[in-house]
């Protein structure tokens, strides 16, 4: 299984963090792009016949996961 985790606050940097299977994050100029990139790669994944998770991180701290267009509680 692929795991996404994207975090709430932007980085130093100002760049938003996307880490994938625990690796040193991609930066990405706004959370809807790193997002995006996500759920590209979570498509693919789909295509293989493979299984992916989508981890977001709340305003409140909390990690939702993430499915399509809806988060779930």
């Amino acid at each position: 299984m692929m795991t996404f985790d994207l975090y709430n606050a932007p980085a130093e940097d100002g760049t938003y963090s996307l880490s994938i299977n625990e690796s040193p994050p991609l930066h990405f100029n706004s959370r809807g792009a790193a997002l995006r990139y996500a759920v590209k790669l979570a498509n693919q994944r789909i295509q293989q016949g493979l299984d992916y998770a989508i981890n977001v991180e709340g305003g409140d701290g909390k990690w939702r996961l993430f499915h399509g267009l809806r988060l779930c509680a």
